[in-house]
C-alpha cells in the first residue's frame, strides 16, 4: 500500500508530508524524495509553485505513482517562469500518472530558451505506463526550432531522432488535456506499443498540434485542434535559418497500422517558409495506417502523403474549405496509398491536388508514377471555389507550379470513379468512370464546430451517388455517420444511405 504525500503553500518542508496538516511546502522538497510504487503526491488546489518538478522513483504495473491534487478550487499550478526548464520532468521512470495539474510560464519568448510543460524521456532505460490526463497547459513561449525547440507534452526518447530507442517507450496515454497559447508543438509521443492520444483540446500553437512517431497500432482520436502552425516558418521570427519550418496539425511518422479518427482540425496556419499547414499527414515510414471519420475545415490543406509510405488509407473524412494544397502527394502510385469515400467541399479560392516532384533538380524526372489512388470521393466546388491539378517542385517559399495537363500515369489514371461538381481550372481529372453531377447533399457547406454539425453532407433521396461506387476491400463496415455498409453496393461519398431508404426510394 503506497503512501500519500501532501504539498501546500502553508506547509513546511520539515514536516512528514503524510497528512494535510503535516504537508510539505516546496517542490524542491518533493524533488529530493525517491517515491515508491503506489505512492500519491497531492498538491493543494489553488496553490502556485514556481520552478521545475522532477520527483524520483518508478511505480509498477497496477501500482503507479500519481501526481494530482487535493481540496477544492482551481487546479494546483506549476509556474516555470522565464528561465529555461520543464514544469514536470521524468527520466527513465515508468508507471506514473499526472492528473489535473496546471502548468504555465507567462514569460515572453527568449531566443535559445527552451520551455516545456511535461517531459518524460527514455535516456538510457525504459519509459512505460505513463498517463497524462486532465491537465491545463497555457502561455508557455518556448522555442520554435533548433536545439531548444519546445514540446508542451513530450513522451519519448531523450534523443528525439534516435529511432532505435522507440521500443523502450510503451503504454502511453495522453487524454483530455487542454493546451493553448504555446510554442512550438502541443503533444509529441514517440513510442511503440499501446500509444493513445485522445480527447485533447489544443489551440493557438506556433507549430504542430499532435505528433505520434514509431507507434504500432497507435490511436489518435476525438481530439480538437484549432489554430496551430501560426508562427513557425515566419521569416520575421528571430532564430536560425536552419530551423525546420514545416509543421502540420495532426500527423504520424514511422508508424504502422496506426489510426487517426474522429478528430476535428480547424484554421491551421501556414507562414511563408512552412511548406505544410495540413490538417493531417501520413509522414515518412508510415505503413498501413488509417485516417477515418475526421473533419477538417479552413486549413491550408487537408492531407499530406509523404514518400516512403505504403498502403495508407484516408476514408470517410469531410474537408470543408481547406485551402492551398488540398492534398499533396510526394510518393508514387506503386506505394498503394488510397484516398476513398471522402467529401472535399470548397466555395472560394483555387484549391490544388498537388503532385510534388521534389527539389528543382528533380523536376525533369518521370512524373508518370506520382500520386495515390482516388476512388468514390466527391469533389464539390461552388460559389467562387475551384479545383486544379498541379505538379510542383522547389522550396516551400519559392514553389514552382506546372499547371498544364500531363500524360496519364503509366499504371493508369489515379482517379477512378469519383463524382465531380463544379469547375476544375485545367480540366477534370482523367477518370474513365467519373460522374459529373450534383451529388444532392442535404445542405453542403453548413458544417460548424463539431462532428455532430455535419449532417449537411448526407445525400438526399435520388442522389446519383447511391450504389454508384466501385467496390473496395475494407476492414471497416460503417460510414461517417455510423451507418452500416452491408448491402453489397457502396455509395460515393461519406454517407451510405440506409437500406430502408433505398427500398422506400425504389
Amino acid at each position: 500500500m503506497g503512501r500519500t504525500y501532501y504539498i501546500s503553500p502553508k506547509g513546511n518542508d520539515n514536516n512528514t508530508g503524510l497528512s494535510i496538516h503535516d504537508a510539505w511546502k516546496t517542490i524542491e522538497k518533493v524533488n529530493q524524495v525517491h517515491f515508491q510504487p503506489g505512492d500519491t503526491i497531492l498538491f493543494e488546489s489553488g496553490g502556485i509553485w514556481y520552478g521545475n518538478l522532477s520527483p524520483l522513483g518508478s511505480g509498477e504495473q497496477g501500482k503507479p505513482i500519481t501526481i494530482s491534487s487535493f481540496g477544492s478550487g482551481p487546479m494546483p499550478t506549476i509556474n516555470i517562469g522565464k528561465a529555461a526548464g520543464t514544469g514536470i520532468k521524468l527520466v527513465d521512470q515508468s508507471w506514473w500518472e499526472i492528473r489535473g495539474i496546471e502548468i504555465t510560464s507567462g514569460a515572453p519568448p527568449q531566443l535559445g530558451v527552451k520551455r516545456e510543460a511535461i517531459s518524460i524521456m527514455a535516456k538510457e532505460g525504459e519509459v512505460r505506463g505513463i498517463t497524462i490526463k486532465d491537465c491545463y497547459i497555457h502561455d508557455i513561449w518556448g522555442q520554435l526550432g533548433g536545439p531548444a525547440q519546445s514540446f508542451m507534452i513530450y513522451v519519448g526518447p531523450a534523443n528525439r531522432r534516435d529511432r532505435s530507442a522507440i521500443n523502450r517507450v510503451n503504454n502511453i496515454l495522453v487524454e483530455n488535456n487542454k493546451i493553448e497559447r504555446c510554442d512550438k508543438a502541443g503533444i509529441v509521443v514517440i513510442g511503440r506499443n499501446n500509444i493513445i492520444v485522445r480527447r485533447n483540446y489544443l489551440e493557438n500553437l506556433g507549430g504542430d498540434g499532435i505528433i505520434v512517431g514509431g507507434a504500432y497500432r497507435g490511436l489518435i482520436e476525438y481530439n480538437v485542434v484549432d489554430r496551430t502552425c501560426l508562427r513557425i516558418g515566419d521569416p520575421d521570427v528571430p532564430g536560425s535559418e536552419k530551423w525546420w519550418p514545416h509543421s502540420a496539425a495532426v500527423w504520424i511518422i514511422w508508424c504502422e497500422e496506426t489510426i487517426m479518427q474522429f478528430n476535428e482540425v480547424y484554421n491551421t496556419g501556414r507562414q511563408p517558409r512552412n511548406g505544410d499547414g495540413f490538417a493531417y499527414d501520413f509522414d515518412l515510414g508510415c505503413r498501413r495506417c488509417i485516417l477515418q471519420y475526421n473533419f477538417s475545415a479552413d486549413n491550408h490543406g487537408f492531407l499530406l502523403i509523404m514518400n516512403d509510405t505504403y498502403g495508407n488509407i484516408a476514408r470517410y473524412n469531410i474537408s470543408q474549405n481547406d485551402q492551398t494544397h488540398l492534398i499533396q502527394m510526394h510518393g508514387n502510385v506503386e506505394d498503394e496509398n488510397l484516398v476513398h469515400n471522402n467529401v472535399f467541399y470548397v466555395d472560394h479560392s483555387t484549391v490544388d491536388i498537388d503532385l510534388y516532384m521534389g527539389m528543382e533538380e528533380m523536376k525533369d524526372e518521370d512524373k508518370a508514377k506520382l500520386g495515390a489512388i482516388f476512388k468514390n470521393n466527391i469533389f464539390y466546388a461552388t460559389g467562387q471555389g475551384r479545383f486544379r491539378i498541379v505538379y510542383t517542385y522547389g522550396e516551400a517559399w519559392d514553389r514552382k507550379f506546372i499547371t498544364k495537363r500531363l500524360p496519364s500515369n503509366l499504371g493508369g489514371p489515379i482517379f477512378r470513379r469519383n463524382l465531380y461538381f463544379g469547375p476544375w481550372l485545367n480540366g477534370l481529372p482523367d477518370d474513365p468512370k467519373r460522374l459529373v453531377a450534383d451529388p444532392m447533399f442535404v445542405a453542403p457547406g453548413t458544417g460548424g464546430r463539431g462532428l455532430s454539425t455535419l449532417d449537411g453532407y448526407k445525400l438526399k433521396p435520388g442522389s446519383p451517388c447511391v450504389d454508384a461506387g466501385v467496390s473496395i476491400e475494407m476492414d471497416n463496415r460503417r460510414d461517417f455517420y455510423g451507418n452500416p455498409i452491408n448491402d453489397g453496393a457502396i455509395d460515393i461519398g461519406v454517407y451510405e444511405q440506409p437500406r430502408f431508404e433505398k427500398i422506400n426510394r425504389s
